[in-house]
Parts: C-alpha cells; sequence; structure tokens
C-alpha cells in the first residue's frame, strides 16, 4: 500500500545517507494546508518486465517511452501498458525526451575501436520517428553527437524547449579544465549540433553552494515559454542537489542564477542540503509543481512552485533504486529501476 510520508515520518528518507533530518523544521515556513491535501495512489496492473528501466517520458501523442539501459533500446507503449514496439539498439539509454516533431532523443553509449583499441564514448541519438510513421520498430536511430577528443564524457539528461533546443546533462571524471569541463550543461540547435558551452555565471565545478555543479544526474524543461530548468546532481561538493536555473534582467545585461536563494526566500525545502542522497530524475506538471526521484533514498518528493515540499513517499517497500519519472494526466509514472518495472500512481484529492 502507498505511504503517505508526513512531516514526522520523513526522518527514515534521510536514514540511507547518514544525515540527520530536522522533522520539527520542514515545511514551518509553509502554508498551513502544505501537506495532507493530495495523496497518490498506486495502480495495478504493474508493468512489469523491463530491463533496468533507467527513465521513462510521456510523449506528446501521447504516448509513453521507457529507456531500458540492459535492453539496450526504447520501448513504446500506449497509455494502457500495451507495448507497441522497441527501437533498434540504443547502447545503455540513460535518458530520453521528445521533441515537437515527434522524434525522439535519446542518451546512451556505443562501443568502437580506435587504433586496435576498444573504447566506449557517450552519445546523443535521434529515432526519427515521423519518417517512419510512428513505428518505432522501423524508425531510423541516428547517432546525432558524441565528442571524439573526450570518450569518458557521459550525457546523463535531456529536455527540449519551446523552440525544439534542447539542453542536455553531462559528466566524467576529467574537470580539472576551467573552459570546458565534464560536467557541465549544454544547449543544442535543432540540427542537432552544440551551441558554445552554455556557462552559468559563477556555476563550476570548482563553485560552492549554489555555485556549484557537479556530476548532474538529469535535467527537465517546462512547457511555458522559458528558459528556465531544472537539474538534479549528485556529486559530494553538490550541498544543493537540486536547482531551478532562471534567467534575470537587469538593465541591458541578462544573465543566469539559481531561481531561489536562500537569502531572498527564505529556509525553502527545495534547497535544504540533507534532503536528498542521489537524485536520478526531475520533472514538472502543468501547475509547475517538481517531482524528483532519488534512487539513494528510493523516494519521490514533490515541491510546489514556492519551494516547499508538499508531498514524499516511498521507501525501500515501494522502490528500489528508482531513476526515471514523468507526469501526465493527474498520473505520476516512475521508473522502478531495480524491479525492472515502472509503477503508476493517481492523484487523488482524499486521503485514504
Amino acid at each position: 500500500m502507498l505511504r503517505i510520508i508526513l512531516p514526522l515520518a520523513l526522518a527514515v528518507l534521510t536514514a540511507a545517507c547518514g544525515d540527520t533530518f530536522d522533522t520539527d523544521e520542514l515545511g514551518a515556513t509553509a502554508p498551513a494546508d502544505t501537506f495532507g491535501d493530495t495523496s497518490y495512489v498506486l495502480q495495478q496492473p504493474i508493468w512489469t518486465g523491463f530491463s533496468a528501466p533507467s527513465d521513462v517520458h510521456l510523449g506528446f501523442e501521447p504516448f509513453i517511452y521507457v529507456a531500458e539501459r540492459n535492453a539496450d533500446q526504447i520501448t513504446m507503449m500506449d497509455l494502457s501498458g500495451t507495448v507497441i514496439g522497441s527501437s533498434a539498439p540504443i547502447g545503455q539509454p540513460a535518458a530520453i525526451t521528445q521533441d515537437y516533431t515527434l522524434d525522439l532523443l535519446v542518451c546512451g553509449i556505443f562501443d568502437t575501436t580506435i587504433g586496435g583499441t576498444a573504447a566506449t564514448f557517450g552519445a546523443i541519438y535521434r529515432i526519427h520517428m515521423v519518417e517512419a510513421g510512428h513505428d518505432i520498430a522501423d524508425a531510423r536511430v541516428e547517432r546525432v553527437y558524441f565528442d571524439p577528443l573526450n570518450p569518458d564524457r557521459r550525457y546523463t539528461g535531456i529536455s527540449i524547449l519551446p523552440d525544439n533546443t534542447y539542453y542536455v546533462t553531462r559528466t566524467g571524471p576529467n574537470n580539472a579544465s576551467l573552459v570546458d569541463p565534464d560536467d557541465a550543461v549544454m544547449l543544442f540547435d535543432t540540427d542537432d549540433t552544440p551551441r558554445p558551452r552554455v556557462e552559468w555565471p559563477g556555476l563550476s565545478v570548482d563553485g560552492t553552494g549554489l555555485a556549484t555543479i557537479t556530476r548532474p544526474t538529469a535535467i527537465t524543461t517546462f512547457s511555458r515559454p522559458t528558459n528556465d530548468f531544472v537539474f538534479t546532481q549528485e556529486g559530494e561538493k553538490s550541498l544543493f542537489r537540486t536547482q531551478w536555473i532562471t534567467q534575470r534582467t537587469s538593465g541591458d545585461v541578462t544573465q543566469w542564477e539559481s531561481f531561489y536563494t536562500p537569502a531572498l526566500d527564505g529556509d525553502l525545502d527545495f534547497l535544504r542540503v540533507s534532503l536528498f542522497d542521489r537524485p536520478e530524475d526531475v520533472t514538472v506538471d502543468e501547475a509547475g509543481n517538481i517531482y524528483v526521484i532519488d534512487a539513494g533514498l528510493d523516494s519521490l518528493f514533490k515541491f510546489n512552485n514556492s519551494g516547499f515540499i508538499t508531498q514524499a513517499f516511498g521507501g525501500p517497500e515501494e522502490f528500489l533504486h528508482p531513476e526515471g519519472v514523468a507526469f501526465f494526466d493527474r498520473t505520476l509514472y516512475i521508473a522502478d529501476t531495480g524491479n525492472d518495472r515502472i509503477l503508476r500512481y493517481v492523484l487523488s484529492t482524499e486521503l485514504e
């Protein structure tokens, strides 16, 4: 049965990472009705038979797309859970999105040989759904980007913008360069070519606090016309494991900065240092609520757009290292990676 975790029960979520969570302060500055106004009810049947589902995405059609890391494929389903088909092989797909032409974009890897030596590269793929009449089994899979000079870079998150450009998070072991470290956010044009690396003023591997980006794991954008994005990260130097980045203009100067700051917004749940362990995916709904799935805590967190946590549920009885989350039509879809299944939770306005 789904367990709704209210403030007094949230301490169990942080036990896995060894931190002490001050449950008395959680939601202290939030409106009085922040907790308990909604619940999520697990739906049956549970969708099983996947092979390490690393991401789940709701398309615009809408169809459901699941990245199966151990099966090296993207599986397409309708909303009832009926499998429509699977893509041609893509090495260990980690993240998936759909652009506004209805093609799919996927982060994965590929193996090759260079000078007689085996090598593995991170890559971005496009599944040409439109030209295949939306038949994923027949759709051409094209590797549209990889960095031949940096084979250890991996692409961990991908999300589309309203103009069909898209963001990608990447990570890797080499972050000594001040100009082009592995850990970064990239912006791609509609022809799948990267623009010069997106540089957020003060946001770097060597930054502190809100200025740090280390081992980013996922990224999401908003449906409304904006360049804002939310990304998650799990590097040890990342005190703030989830951040909302926005553009702000002052006079003639436009710059990127954190949407929330403690100095202006107070002690928000969204910025709590001890809240997350290994956040692996993030999504938003049409109301601006933000959902974060944490593989280290086996838990799902929901924040309103004011930065307060309004729901949290999970634990080892619910999930095993979940890595993907999506939202559509009052339903949360969670890639329960360690259990090889997709779970669906429907939003209810009545608590059990």
